[in-house]
């Protein structure tokens, strides 16, 4: 990586760092100050990474959408601005405990990424760009689902306990929780079934022979399996709440676990 890219990496995941730091301090005792700390280095992480994402942009040039790199930067990036946007209209402060890990898991893979091979012109595609773009904002929508699924079943746990204090008062009430994670759940499975049509396509457009199958495609599959089974059990059977968060946590470790796949699969190819 270029001098920029380097600095405003590191300046970004030490920012998110010590936001996920002061958010966890503010979710389990409470305090303003842990709270300012919290949002403002999330703030400042957030412009931190701005800039890495443009000067990835111009390192780039017209190839940046086709790299996995660059999706997973801007994707990350976008994460944190919907929670940014949407954290205080809708209660969601604590939910940052949740979000910012996740956010910097997928900037330190877009890091690492960046030094992987380009995708080399054999296999460049109009379809690729699209692919990966569609397939990144579906795991935008799977980490918030992941998010709110966590919480979920910290609340129901809190409740169980009879612990109404605390914690309990700092997450948004049960239904709202559940109800958010459907249609985040909904919108990351419709654009993650966009992302495997498209891939299949790609696949018959450039030759199978230009494609292997890897481990990170079947951590995919099964992150894709998973959310379509939590969305059928709650339309079939009534699922709601605990098994239904279970199950989006599930599958959103699978989509992880592909994400590491693709990324140290291009490692190898570098």
């Amino acid at each position: 990586m270029g001098s920029i890219m380097t600095w405003t990496f590191i300046v970004s995941v030490t920012l998110y760092a010590v936001a996920v730091g002061s958010f966890f301090r503010q979710l389990f005792r409470g305090g303003n100050r842990p709270a300012f700390w919290a949002a403002l280095s999330l703030g400042l992480g957030a412009v931190a990474h701005a800039a890495f994402v443009v000067a990835i942009v111009i390192h780039d040039g017209p190839s940046t959408f086709e790299q996995l790199h660059a999706i997973l930067a801007a994707g990350s990036l976008l994460l944190t601005g919907i929670y940014l946007a949407t954290m205080r209209r809708y209660r969601l402060t604590m939910l940052g405990a949740f979000i910012t890990p996740v956010t910097m898991f997928m900037l330190l893979a877009a890091g690492i990424g960046a030094r992987a091979a380009h995708v080399t012109s054999g296999v460049r595609s109009a379809l690729l760009p699209f692919h990966i773009i569609v397939n990144t904002l579906g795991i935008v929508a799977f980490a918030l689902a992941f998010a709110v699924a966590i919480a979920y079943m910290i609340q129901e746990q809190r409740l169980r306990q009879r612990e109404l204090t605390g914690i309990f008062q700092r997450l948004p009430a049960l239904d709202t929780l559940d109800s958010l994670g459907l249609r985040l759940t909904t919108i990351g499975f419709s654009l993650s079934t966009i992302g495997v049509l498209t891939g299949s396509l790609w696949v018959v457009r450039t030759g199978p022979g230009h494609v292997q199958f890897s481990p990170g495609q079947g951590f995919a599959i099964l992150s894709w399996l998973f959310f379509a089974t939590v969305l059928l059990f709650r339309a079939v059977a009534g699922w709601r709440g605990r098994r239904a968060a279970q199950g989006t946590v599930l599958g959103f470790l699978c989509a992880m676990a592909a994400l590491v796949g693709y990324v140290t699969r291009g490692l190898g190819a570098s």
